[in-house]
């Protein structure tokens, strides 16, 4: 073996050990004040010098560019509105650029050697360890609770008023609606665009735990998916093979509702389109637009504790970063993912990865109108991973190439 590939197994190892801290392994916090660290955040030195390393091997891009500048920017944002002694404001510039970080170092690794070393290992451990959370098997849930320490394990199943209410999946994403994105991303990667029956059933199965997440967002943002498919043609799949992916989704679709609902005895989240949590959301959604007129081109700076003051969820994130640093960064903000996503839409004939990355991207712009992946631990970091392993910044010589 030559020093090359041994390299190259270190990376794709490296990258495994990364991917599989930020599903399994809780945050912790050193002070009230200041925001939560993972395993992550603590490697991420070694991280570094692996791309530092093998920095010739990154060539300077426009994507860069434009994470450097929204960097860059936020501090511009939180001098406008005094708060450049805001300590805790500047750990979004410090995640701003971890995500950078994070893509240099996955564009070093093969997308074909590390999906195939670690994507099937991964979902199955972690689908196991959701259903022993879900049923709280050997008392597991009970262990997420004391490791996790969240409002959402702790009152998982019940309702403000802490009766029996639906169950909706949350695992050690500690959210149902993120833990819905972690299956997503094992979903589209699973995802058969020719169709193979193996495959098919690991992305039945990956949309299985997403429906058990009861995540609302999701299950509209797989239809747009499925929309998509149809749209661009992506898909070489028969009549028959479409009508089996209906009846099994649709069946399926029941059996989760009444799993979740304790036999619908309960109403299930994802049936009910006008729910409380939506009027709160719009109602939320109007405040802050109010105040965006005020301040339309610079925001309010990150101003974390506006929000922790007033007891207030964006669950928008085009909003949320409207709101911070106005019209200017929500631009950058969709800079970031329209050019990745034009990318992808352009070579989906050269791969079916870039066909599955396209789709990802799709799935987070669709959950973000009525949540914040991206501000998310995990969102964020399957972002990163996506671009990275996906997107060839450049024809790299084996073995790091990206040749399919």
């Amino acid at each position: 073996m030559t020093d090359s590939s041994i390299q190259d197994r270190r990376l794709t190892i490296w990258g495994g050990i990364l991917l599989a801290s930020i599903l399994f392994l809780p945050p912790f916090t050193l002070r009230a004040d200041l925001p939560s660290f993972l395993a992550v955040d603590i490697t991420l030195p070694i991280t570094a010098l692996l791309v530092f390393i093998n920095r010739k091997r990154i060539p300077i891009h426009a994507f860069y560019a434009v994470i450097i500048f929204f960097a860059a920017y936020v501090p511009i944002t939180m001098a406008i509105n005094g708060r450049l002694g805001a300590v805790s404001d500047y750990f979004e510039m410090y995640k701003i650029g971890k995500y950078g970080i994070l893509i240099a170092f996955f564009s070093l690794i093969d997308y074909t050697t590390f999906s195939r070393t670690w994507f099937k290992p991964l979902f199955l451990i972690i689908s196991i360890t959701n259903i022993l959370h879900y049923y709280n098997i050997f008392g597991f849930h009970d262990f997420l609770v004391s490791v996790f320490n969240n409002d959402h394990l702790t009152n998982f199943g019940l309702d403000s008023l802490g009766q029996p209410t639906t169950k909706r999946m949350m695992g050690m994403a500690s959210n149902p609606n993120i833990n819905a994105i972690v299956f997503g991303f094992f979903a589209l990667h699973f995802l058969p665009l020719k169709f193979d029956k193996s495959k098919f059933i690991w992305f039945i199965a990956a949309c299985f735990m997403i429906l058990l997440c009861q995540s609302r967002t999701a299950i509209v943002a797989f239809g747009g998916i499925f929309f998509t498919l149809a749209v661009l043609r992506l898909m070489n799949w028969n009549w028959k093979q479409w009508l089996l992916t209906i009846v099994t989704l649709t069946g399926m679709y029941f059996l989760v509702w009444d799993l979740s609902t304790d036999f619908f005895t309960h109403t299930s989240y994802s049936n009910n389109i006008v729910s409380g949590s939506t009027t709160s959301r719009i109602s939320t959604w109007r405040y802050l637009f109010s105040m965006i007129q005020e301040k339309p081109f610079f925001g309010y700076g990150v101003n974390k504790a506006f929000f922790y003051k007033n007891e207030l969820y964006s669950e928008n994130e085009y909003i949320l970063m409207t709101w911070r640093y106005g019209f200017i960064g929500l631009i950058i903000y969709l800079t970031m993912m329209i050019l990745p996503l034009w990318h992808f839409f352009k070579k989906r004939s050269s791969g079916d990865e870039y066909g599955r990355a396209m789709l990802f991207i799709i799935f987070i712009m669709t959950v973000a109108l009525m949540n914040n992946p991206f501000q998310d631990r995990i969102g964020m970091f399957l972002m990163a991973l996506t671009i990275g392993l996906i997107w060839p910044f450049k024809q790299l010589p084996k073995p790091f190439s990206h040749e399919r």
